[in-house]
């Protein structure tokens, strides 16, 4: 009998469960929420702002913003390191320990710092080296504060602790600031620079008040990390950051190869299309960044409730980013023209070659950052973005020689293909079969 009764579920414990579920799915609600206003600022201010730059900078001097911008982002790749998502997956998995988080933020601010200042010097010798830098130095100095910016703003702990309200409401505010900046100030082609100033210092701003904030709200304490740590710390990051870095070699090489090999104005063409699909493929952005930390904490407790959660994530995703690529594929000549002028024509071949840039990114984004990673397959995933960056430089720089803005948009898109079929070849050699329903691992 009383092993009977010891074998007995526990009506409290079953209670205890099911509450804390209800409390994860409100969280994750509330972040997903957070991040949608934080999209509407983020992102369609700028989508705002994209065309009034295009039409009163004229296409030569938006190109030339758009190299210089380019070129710093990847400078904000090399100093994140892949801790937007180590990072926060190692606090998301130890938020019940303040002191080791503490020292996690630590040895990440550390690690930044030191990649920072390497950064410096690697702009200067740029500098020094190449001509075509040095007589746009002003231009690509002041890119550099947007770097900074990045470094401050310490975006991997509000996620690995999900808080993203704390994203919306410091990121959104200087958004707006920035954006309203651009409209009362920016009226001409030489107000280019001051563009650039606008909007690298609202990049700033957020990081020092998001920095402030996560001291001050959360109670961190400034604790000496051991360099164990900063090794760990490391060798966390490493595949994570060489997938972010191969990452770019297709999402921000290209304006920086156009602008390099077809000149401003054919980088003009292509930044404007591009950024205008990255606004469409933004519909995707909150529940990616939402749900990473809350996948990760799932799979600490059951790879079955992981796999379950993902599945249904990817079938709704997918199915809401298939629109705005249909509409974009169908309505690219009228959306370009209305967006940016008849100045921006040669975009409208552009737009149509990456239309589908979005429907692709969310089965990379589900299937690659939130399964793959939070499974411990970060070598894998390194590996597919690499070869699939590595195609991308290839085969733009034949392409962009030939067809210019147009050539780069038919890269970028092979190598998005390329992403999603190896993502999805190397989860079945897993056993992980998303697409199937009731399947879980082999």
């Amino acid at each position: 009998m009383k092993a009977n009764l010891d074998s007995a579920p526990n009506p409290q414990e079953g209670a205890e469960q099911s509450n804390s579920r209800v409390r994860a799915r409100r969280q994750l609600t509330d972040n997903i929420l957070s991040l949608y206003a934080l999209l509407g600022l983020y992102y369609l201010i700028p989508l705002a702002v994209l065309p009034y730059l295009v039409r009163v900078l004229g296409m030569e001097m938006y190109g030339l913003v758009a190299f210089s911008q380019s070129f710093a982002q990847y400078f904000t790749t090399f100093t994140d390191y892949g801790f937007n998502f180590s990072a926060t997956r190692a606090i998301a998995q130890r938020r019940d320990d303040p002191a080791l988080i503490s020292r996690i933020f630590c040895a990440v601010y550390l690690i930044k710092l030191l990649l920072t200042l390497l950064g410096l010097l690697i702009l200067a010798l740029t500098f020094v080296l190449m001509p075509k830098f040095r007589n746009e130095w002003a231009f690509f100095g002041i890119a550099y504060l947007g770097v900074i910016g990045n470094v401050l703003f310490p975006i991997w702990y509000y996620q690995g602790i999900e808080r993203m309200r704390y994203i919306s409401t410091i990121v959104g505010l200087t958004r707006i600031l920035s954006g309203l900046m651009i409209f009362v100030f920016v009226h001409r082609p030489q107000d280019a620079l001051l563009a650039v100033t606008i909007q690298s210092g609202g990049t700033v701003l957020a990081g020092v008040i998001g920095l402030g904030m996560a001291v001050c709200t959360f109670h961190l304490t400034l604790e000496r990390p051991l360099v164990s740590e900063l090794k760990w710390m490391l060798a966390e990051g490493w595949h994570l950051f060489v997938s972010s870095a191969a990452m770019g070699l297709y999402t921000n090489t290209n304006v920086f190869l156009v602008g390099l090999l077809a000149g401003n104005v054919e980088a003009g063409y292509f930044s404007a299309a591009e950024r205008l699909l990255r606004g469409m493929q933004a519909l995707i952005m909150p529940v990616i960044q939402a749900t990473f930390p809350h996948v990760s904490k799932l799979r600490t407790e059951s790879d079955e409730e992981a796999l379950a959660f993902l599945r249904r994530s990817l079938r709704w995703i997918c199915g809401l980013t298939l629109i705005p690529s249909l509409i974009m594929m169908v309505f690219a000549g009228p959306v370009a023209l209305l967006c940016f002028g008849h100045q921006a024509s040669g975009s409208i071949p552009v737009v149509r070659w990456i239309a589908f840039l979005p429907v692709l990114s969310a089965i990379s984004n589900v299937l690659g950052i939130n399964t793959m990673i939070p499974f411990g397959m970060d070598k894998q995933f390194s590996h597919i973005v690499t070869a699939a960056g590595v195609v991308n430089v290839i085969v733009a720089c034949f392409f962009i020689s030939h067809w210019g803005a147009k050539g780069a948009g038919a890269s970028i898109l092979i190598a998005e293909i390329i992403v999603a079929s190896g993502i999805v070849i190397a989860l079945e050699r897993r056993g992980i079969q998303l697409h199937k329903s009731g399947v879980g691992m082999a």
